[in-house]
Parts: C-alpha cells; structure tokens; sequence
C-alpha cells in the first residue's frame, strides 16, 4: 500500500509538497520522476520485496510507473513474462504491471487480480493512463481544468497545490443525503474520482474517461444452471483461491474478526488452507454493540492467535476531534471511529498487512434493510402513481408541524415528511435511496436550498433480475465504493497497514452476479451460500446469530462532546461563514437537541463534521 501523486508539469517541488501531504500511506520509501511532459511521485509502505528494487517511481524503456496497491497473482503473469523473454531485477509486482504494460499494452489489465490505482507515463507517446480496480478498492482522484491534469490517491495531495477550489454543490447534496460522496463526485467541483473498473487517458492536454470492466456485464448473463452443491463447492473453491492470495506478503498478516459470517468465512478458510492466522477483534463495554464475545468464540474454536481489546470513550474521543484530518473530505460514517481503533490495534501488534470482509453484504444479499424495503415497497408502490402522488401533495399541504400539534405522536414531524416523499416515488429506487437517506430531500432543501437527485444504471440492471437485487447493485456501486471502502483505506493508511479485502475480488463478484437469486437470499435468510459454506468450517449455532454491525455506542459515549461541539461549532457566525448552510435551520435544530425534544442527532453529526471539515481546510 502506498500513495501516488502526478501533475502534468515539470514540476519537483509540486510533486514533493503533494507526497508530504499523503506521507503516512507511505513511510518507507520516497521517489520522484519528472520531465518535460509529466511528473511523477511515489510514497512507499513496503510490503512485497522490501529492498530497494522495489523502488517508485520505477522505468522500463520508454515507460514509467507509479502504482498504489497489490496485484496478487503476479507471480504467475511474471512466469508468461519470462517465457516470452523478459527479465526481472526485482520480486515485486510493481515490475510485473510495468513489463505486462509493455508487452500486451491496455489489455494486461484484464490479467490482474487484486486491488490497484497507477500511473503509466509513455515518454514516447507522451501520453499518460491511469487505472483504478474493477471494485474500487483503492482510490484515485484526478484534478482537470485548462489541459492541466493532477492525480493522487487523496484529495489532499490535490489541494496541496490547488487550495481554495470552489465547493460542489452535488458533492454537498450526496454528503449530506448519504454521509459520503458518491459516483465520481468530491467535494470540490474540480476534483473527481476516477470511477471503478475505469482508465483516464491524458494526452496533448485533453483527457478521456472509459469503463475496462463492469459487474453489469456479468448481471446481464443468465444465471448458472447447476445444483446447490455445485455452486456450493465452486464457490468454496473461489473463495480459498482468493483468499490466500491475499497472503502474499513478506510482512506480518492479520484479520479484523467481528464473529460474523464474512470476518468469520476470512478467518475460517485461511487458517485451515493456510495456517497461523493473527485476529484482531475491539470490544465494548455496552453489550448492545459489543460483539467480542462472538469473535472470541469464533477464534477459539479455529485456534487462531487472537488479540481483543476492550475501547474505552477516551480512546474513541481522541479519534472523534481528529475525523476531519483522516478523511480529508467531509466523511459521516462514525463507524469509521472502530475502524480506525481497530487498525491501531493491529498496528501495536505488529501486524503490517490486516483482511478486512468487506462486500459480503453487497454482493450475497446480506443486509437487513433489503427485505424489509421489499416488503415495504409491494405495499407503497402497488397503489397507483396518481393516487399516491396526490396523497403526499395533501399530506405536504395539511403541513407536518400541524400534524405534530394535532397527534402529539414522537416525532411524528420527521415521520410525517418521510412519508409524504415515499408516497412520491416515482419508482422502487428513488423509493430506496429515500429509505437509505441520512437526511430526507425535504431537510436537505432547507438546509442547502436545492437539491440534486442521484441516478444510477446499477439499480434497473440489478432490478430486472429481483428488486432486492437492485437494492444490492445500487450498494455495490455506491454505498460500498465510497463508504466502505474509503472508511477501511483511511483508516488503515493513517495508521501505515495496508488492508485488504478479500471478499472483493472480481472473480467473486463475477460469480456471486451469475448466482441464482435464491442462491443468496432464501425464506428470510440473508447470505444464503455462504453460509452453506461457512458450515464447512463451523458449527451451525455460531453461524445463526443476528447482525449487529460495526457501530459504536457513539452518542452515549459522546453525548457531552457532541453537545460541546455542537455549541462550538454552531454558532450564527460560524454557520453564515460556511457559505452553504442556512443557520436558522441548523440552530432550530440544535435547540430541539437542547431542550431534549425529537431530534436526529446523525443529522447534526453531519453538519459537525462538514464544518469541522471546512475549517480545517481553510
């Protein structure tokens, strides 16, 4: 793991101040390439071939590489390398990338299996592509204006050298919708994000964005025609394929285990097709979030080496006034607090390279939400369009506070706006993305004065097959890209480990898009397959619990911090001065909090982190 930067300039002393910038994703080694047509930097956590071959910025003839993440099976494609002729002074993957380029150009891609984000200058084409996984697993945002292009693996890198960049105003929208940005959107009008599975291609000042893979392609395929045990046994096949893999290290490697289905399937395969597994588990002292008792149980039964920790608030607290420096665009996802603790945890012992089991929920049906929004959407949705269009116009009329004055029902306000959008639904995703919202339109409005709804093609892919599967794909491409994964690569990059994520291997998202539907979610019970497997490996009744999550008790913990904050923070001064919230919303809101009446507090979480955000990089 480590961090790339590139500015279409002869520029060295840009190229540094952006790699200063990004130096904890890298604190081994530092190189700098520049010439006439483009420069390049590269900021090192060594993992494969720890000496000095394994160098960045690193050259072959006439091309010149940076490159950020693992490309797992390279042992393989330097073995085709060699018996067409090529020589190797290294052991790492970044050489193998490098010569694959040369040798087979864009196609070599389609060979890689791993996580990646790099840069390939072409001194003689004077043309620059980069790539980013087919998952999205490791980032990459590119600045473009006037024929001048930057990149790197942060946005901070950027704005080291482009500060003060107009806000977005649909980067705003999706933040304070979702609790991230989303798509190719940042928070900076000028900074995208290069979408997954997708290359840039920069030459004589222009650039062109292109898709190289797809999961639609593989949705869009009938599904298998085999039995369950069939797809039982090929799927436990992939996974041990992929997971050891992701072993591949000349440092030491551990697992986050929370004791459910995911962590406990990374943990359970691996040390039985590997052998010696390190498992990391934090704990709470509220029983409602702690799941360490689970993870415990899980770790003994596998006998792995396990590590628990049990957090306290001060832990936490320390994170909580440092969120805005770790995810340097306004990130609301507290459980990116436990991520980062964790990570710190593994750190202190050692550990260099952690597996996290992200994208099980995404890709085998693992949320809860997406039967009870089935559900709910058959009931909603089959009353026709008019009807209950004409129904929420009356109900926004007859006015949502009237309502809570006349029924005294708690927050019935909130509930009563809620309702009045979902019974506008045009159609079951904008139903969806209503019920996933952390703030509703109607809040977003007042609060920022426009709105910018989001489409996304992923939904009416996934929708054709079953509505739960379009629940699945519209997370996949959203919710996992750029929640999920963002929280597990600050988190552990502020910390120097690299995470990586073995569920999210393309091969298994291509298989698991194939699946039939009931292969993944059967008479009420979610993950469906991969709990046939698990079985393989543990006894039934450690499988067959209810999902918790990977929260925290934040409000209780902080209760008194956030009130603090808060009051720091929403001051009339403060809020005018952010040029895009309204102040009489946001102090309304805070006096409901004040006075101890309804109030969402991850609504107010939002604001306090956007605006702590904003200070910060001003």
């Amino acid at each position: 793991m480590c961090g790339i930067v590139g500015y279409s300039q002869n520029h060295p002393q840009a190229i540094q101040e952006m790699l200063q910038s990004i130096r904890h994703r890298g604190p081994d080694d530092l190189g700098i390439y520049c010439d006439e047509g483009f420069s390049l930097g590269h900021t090192r956590l060594s993992i494969l071939d720890l000496s000095h071959a394994g160098h960045q910025p690193m050259e072959f003839e006439h091309l010149v590489i940076v490159f950020n993440g693992e490309v797992y099976n390279f042992r393989a494609i330097q073995k085709e390398l060699l018996g067409l002729g090529y020589t190797f002074f290294s052991d790492s993957d970044t050489e193998v990338i490098l010569k694959a380029m040369h040798c087979w150009g864009e196609k070599a891609v389609d060979k890689f299996i791993g996580m990646f984000a790099f840069a390939l200058w072409d001194k003689r084409k004077e043309e620059l592509l980069l790539y980013r996984d087919r998952v999205g697993v490791k980032p990459l945002y590119y600045y473009f204006e006037g024929g001048e292009l930057l990149f790197a693996s942060e946005l901070r890198a950027i704005t080291a050298i482009k500060p003060n960049l107009a806000l977005s105003q649909a980067g705003l929208y999706e933040y304070f919708q979702f609790g991230y940005i989303s798509s190719n959107l940042s928070i900076h009008q000028a900074i995208h994000k290069l979408p997954a599975g997708h290359y840039l291609r920069f030459k004589a000042g222009k650039i062109e964005v292109k898709p190289y893979w797809s999961i639609h392609t593989f949705l869009e395929m009938p599904p298998f025609e085999k039995s369950e045990e069939e797809l039982i046994d090929e799927l436990e096949e992939l996974l041990v394929d992929a997971f050891k893999l992701r072993m591949v290290a000349d440092v030491p490697v551990g697992v986050f285990l929370s004791g459910g289905i995911d962590s406990s399937l990374v943990a359970a395969i691996l040390q039985k097709h590997h052998g010696h597994i390190h498992t990391f588990t934090i704990g709470f002292e509220n029983p409602r979030y702690n799941e360490a008792l689970y993870a415990k149980g899980v770790a003994e039964h596998l006998g792995t080496e396990h590590t628990e920790r049990i957090l306290s608030a001060e832990e936490a607290r320390e994170i909580l006034y440092r969120f805005p420096e770790v995810y340097d665009e306004p990130f609301g996802d507290s459980s990116g607090i436990p991520t980062l603790l964790v990570s710190k945890v593994a750190k202190e012992s050692g550990v260099k390279v952690v597996l996290s089991a992200d994208g099980g929920d995404e890709i085998f049906c693992g949320y809860e939400r997406y039967p009870i929004a089935h559900s709910l959407s058959r009931k909603i949705l089959s009353l026709p369009y008019p009807l209950r269009a004409f129904a929420g116009r009356a109900m926004e009329s007859f006015g949502a506070k009237r309502a809570g004055y006349l029924f005294k029902v708690r927050n019935l306000e909130h509930k009563f706006n809620q309702l009045s959008e979902m019974l506008r639904a045009k159609d079951l995703e904008e139903f969806y993305e209503l019920l996933v919202h952390n703030s509703k339109n109607y809040e977003i409005k007042e609060l920022l004065g426009e709105t910018f709804p989001p489409k996304s093609r992923a939904f009416k892919v996934g929708e054709r097959i079953h509505p739960m599967q379009g629940m699945m794909s519209w997370d996949y491409e959203r919710y996992m890209v750029d929640d999920i994964l963002v929280k597990v690569d600050r988190a552990t990059m502020f910390h120097s480990i690299e995470g990586r994520e073995p569920l999210l291997d393309h091969r298994i998202a291509e298989f698991a898009a194939r699946l039939p539907f009931n292969m993944k979610f059967r008479e009420g019970k979610t993950k469906y397959i991969l709990r046939k497997v698990l079985e393989r490996y543990l006894p039934k009744e450690m499988i067959e619990r209810p999902k918790m999550g990977f929260g925290i008790p934040m409000f209780e913990w902080f209760s008194q911090d956030l009130r603090s904050l808060f009051e720091t923070h929403f001051t009339p001064e403060r809020l005018k001065s952010s040029g895009v919230l309204n102040p009489s919303y946001v102090l309304r809101e805070l006096g409901k909090l004040q006075r101890g009446e309804p109030v969402n507090v991850n609504k107010l979480w939002l604001i306090l982190v956007f605006l702590m955000w904003q200070e910060k990089a001003r």
